[in-house]
């Protein structure tokens, strides 16, 4: 017992996820340098029930590192809260954790196909947060238990003595490395999507997780991200085209069941409290050339075909915010998704990729020469174990879901 009290009591003095950013000892746990391990999913949990920012995003890692981290001018407050590798599972479950916080008016949640891939549901450290279900104080029993966490701390510990960092992390961007990684992704991306399996249900369950933000009063902006058309066209070629278009529908589809919402109780952009936007496709931004190999120019907007930059990320905050000046990201750059403007969006795209496929620019071509042999010899796919959700996962998402329409409905 008194092994378990010290094994459990070092993970939380340590904190290495940094769930309380008020402990700050030095030598200890000053420098949380391993805060971001795992996907930053412990944080996170918590971070949706005690943030007092008004505004927050969730996502994948293209929002962790293609939005600002912070942005101290935005009205309200803005935290960033998404998780590498996460699903439309984790976000249903996040919306619901969010609908708990009194403090949060909006929440942004990015998307793309792979949130609805059959693909694994959880990363491993999503079970010791607040996420998995059950009280705040029961996932910080759960973290201090944790050998995983455990390992972190330590890690938090070295680092702070030695001067140490996770720096494949730190440099995992490097203006150096990006070329290369830009070329390596034309064949990662196909074998990936040369077997992908689209998830309709994950659709639904994501907006059954939106429903509570509904509930609490929030306004919810859910939107598709934009990648490079490098990674669009590495979709369609390996035959994930019908899934994209399936994806819009589904969506647009989510939008016209909830009919009219009610309104926002603080709304932060123009419009009603549930909104879809369409930012993918081969907008201005994704038809850019990618970094020069010598690195004498790196892509202003991106930094692989899959993640974009910061400035990018902000771009979608002001087309959101109704900010006029469009700048260098074009006037097609982002477009409302809803049934009435569902087939206008889908013409667009199919006119952007056919643009993209005339435009006969070096990096087009470029990317249409390895299509074309991978083509006809297909590289291996990228195939994993297949996971669905049970029905444990929706009587769970349902029982807390209602709990917060409940409560909601009863205040009214």
């Amino acid at each position: 017992m008194v092994w378990l009290v010290g094994f459990g009591g070092f993970t939380l003095v340590v904190d290495p996820y940094e769930i309380a950013p008020w402990i700050s000892i030095a030598g200890v746990n000053a420098r949380r340098t391993r805060a971001h391990e795992d996907g930053y999913r412990v944080h996170v949990g918590h971070r949706l029930l005690t943030g007092e920012a008004g505004t927050i995003t969730l996502g994948s890692s293209r929002v962790m590192d293609g939005f600002p981290r912070d942005l101290p001018d935005w009205p309200g407050g803005y935290e960033n809260l998404a998780m590498a590798g996460t699903s439309a599972f984790e976000l249903a479950r996040a919306s619901a954790l969010a609908a708990r916080n009194d403090a949060i008016n909006c929440v942004v949640i990015g998307v793309d196909l792979r949130e609805f891939s059959t693909d694994t549901n959880t990363q491993a450290t999503y079970w010791i947060t607040p996420m998995a279900g059950g009280s705040q104080i029961a996932a910080l029993a759960k973290m201090a238990l944790s050998p995983s966490a455990f390992a972190r701390a330590l890690q938090t510990v070295d680092d702070n003595r030695t001067g140490g960092s996770d720096e494949r992390w730190e440099q995992a961007y490097a203006e150096a490395g990006l070329p290369a990684r830009f070329e390596e992704e034309l064949a990662k991306r196909y074998r990936y999507y040369a077997s992908f399996e689209y998830d309709p249900e994950r659709v639904a369950f994501l907006f059954r997780g939106v429903d509570a933000l509904l509930a609490s009063g929030k306004q919810i902006v859910v939107f598709i991200h934009p990648v490079h058309a490098w990674y669009e066209e590495a979709r369609q070629r390996a035959g994930a085209g019908p899934a994209e278009i399936a994806l819009r529908r589904d969506i647009a589809a989510q939008i016209a069941a909830r009919g009219v919402t009610p309104e926002a109780n603080q709304a932060c952009f123009d419009g009603p409290a549930l909104q879809a936007w369409d930012f993918g496709g081969f907008s201005a931004p994704a038809r850019t050339a990618p970094p020069a190999a010598d690195g004498s120019a790196p892509s202003p907007w991106y930094y692989v075909p899959s993640h974009y930059r910061p400035a990018l990320g902000q771009a979608i905050l002001d087309r959101l915010a109704g900010h006029s000046d469009v700048g260098q990201v074009g006037e097609d750059f982002g477009r409302r998704l809803t049934p009435d403007t569902l087939e206008a969006a889908l013409d667009a795209f199919q006119a952007g990729r056919e643009a993209w496929l005339q435009s006969q620019t070096p990096w087009e071509a470029h990317a249409a020469q390895a299509f074309d042999g991978f083509d006809a010899n297909p590289p291996e796919p990228e195939a994993g174990p297949r996971a669905f959700l049970t029905r444990t996962d929706h009587v769970d998402l349902e029982r807390d879901v209602r709990r917060i329409e409940d409560e909601h409905s009863a205040a009214r």
